[in-house]
């Protein structure tokens, strides 16, 4: 098993991210993924979940977004033009921390051994469905 953490089957899914047990947050995710459509995927499937979505383009974009916006939860796509999504999580972290889902179509396998992967909570798999998703924000807030 790679340092991220693995989603157990039977994790819950609303985000505390320190809010009382059982009460829901709303959470501030920022999605940075160079596909329009896996941007526009995720942020349907957020908001219907309750929490607010912001957006970049690239890893370069996600550290200025995250600079203004000061989102809870980042989820980064691994490839993506500028800066990768495992770079913008560095930089992102040089400011404070906050918890990060990697969003990736390679393996979790094949990214064993890269450089820096051990600072990301979760790594979450193309595709994904909602219930994976879900559990991937559970398990990354709960790391916070």
């Amino acid at each position: 098993m790679s340092a991220a953490a693995a989603v157990a089957p039977d994790a819950r899914f609303a985000v505390s991210c320190a809010a009382p047990q059982g009460v829901r947050r709303t959470v501030k995710v920022l999605i940075a993924d160079d596909d329009r459509l896996v941007r526009v995927m995720l942020t349907d499937l957020l908001s219907e979940l309750g929490h607010v979505v912001v957006q970049a383009e690239n890893g370069a974009e996600a550290v200025a977004v995250h600079g203004r916006e000061q989102p809870d939860l980042l989820i980064l796509d691994f490839l993506m033009p500028k800066l990768s999504g495992l770079d913008a999580l560095r930089e992102i972290r040089r400011s404070r921390p906050v918890p990060a889902v990697l969003l990736t179509a390679i393996n979790e396998g094949s990214l064993r051994g890269l450089d820096g992967v051990e600072a990301v909570q979760v790594l979450l798999q193309k595709p994904f469905t909602r219930r994976t998703l879900e559990r991937a924000i559970a398990t990354a807030a709960r790391g916070r």
